[in-house]
């Protein structure tokens, strides 16, 4: 899909869970085997205290019928996307919790030595333009109940946080991992356009992954190609991009061309 700069911010494409099987079997054949969906029953059960089904988004609807009993080897975060184990979490006696009208867990933050590592919401309040989605935050449950504590926002959307994480576990993390290059073009706001408008003239285009202003994958599939664009964040406030080929020789060409426009594409 060929969209300008402008369409894309005008019309985003969206996240398909269906195109983003597609997209990692291409990328890496098998690596969907293993997805367990939830049953109708138990996403009715989660979304039950939220308002019904119809206030669920409808991209982690997809989700929870595609793999909401597992993952399989797929790791999203530092947690779990279980929906047995949110529902038997919300079980527990006596817990108080966020206000549903607004906050649904999707994630509950796994125990390591670091401790308790922080759950992720969706934040229902704010929706994307198209409906589909709505903007995560990641806290510790009881600090989102006390207010005490700032939430992050790892990425704006649920779709993106798919977007970045499929890309970097199917394509950027292959062996030989090294192979994958990473460039840091700073801080201007006009970087993902540049970056996005570069990509394309180089024959790069959308995936079924979707896109969004924050997070574009892009592909070239003659050339064995992917490149992930990210924009800067409250994380990570500048623009990267990330680059991978199946072919060594195809690597090492696109990095000299990239490098030849690095300065321009960061610049102001």
């Amino acid at each position: 899909m060929r969209m300008t700069w402008s369409e894309l911010l005008k019309a985003p494409p969206p996240l398909s869970v269906a195109g983003m099987l597609t997209f990692m079997e291409r990328w890496k054949p098998r690596s969907t085997h293993g997805f367990e969906p939830a049953t109708a029953d138990q996403i009715a059960a989660l979304a039950q205290p939220h308002g019904g089904l119809d206030m669920m988004p409808p991209v982690y609807r997809e989700f929870l019928a595609t793999m909401g009993a597992s993952t399989g080897g797929l790791r999203l975060m530092w947690g779990t996307t279980s929906i047995s184990e949110l529902l038997e979490e919300r079980q527990e006696p006596q817990r108080e919790r966020p206000d549903s009208r607004r906050y649904l867990k999707f994630a509950i933050g796994e125990d390591d030595y670091n401790g308790r590592h922080p759950d992720d919401f969706f934040d229902l309040s704010h929706r994307t333009s198209d409906g589909r989605d709505a903007a995560i935050i990641r806290i510790h449950e009881r600090h989102l109940i006390s207010g005490k504590a700032e939430a992050e926002q790892p990425f704006p959307s649920f779709s993106d946080l798919l977007r970045a994480v499929i890309v970097s576990r199917v394509c950027l993390e292959a062996d030989p991992r090294k192979r994958t290059s990473s460039y840091d073009l700073g801080s201007n706001p006009e970087a993902p356009a540049k970056a996005y408008a570069f990509f394309t003239q180089l024959g790069f285009s959308l995936t079924e992954l979707g896109a969004s202003s924050a997070i574009v994958p892009l592909e070239h599939p003659e050339r064995g190609a992917v490149a992930l664009i990210s924009a800067p964040s409250t994380l990570i406030p500048s623009t990267s991009v990330e680059l991978r080929a199946r072919d060594n020789a195809q690597q090492v060409l696109l990095n000299e061309v990239l490098q030849d426009h690095e300065q321009e594409l960061g610049g102001d």
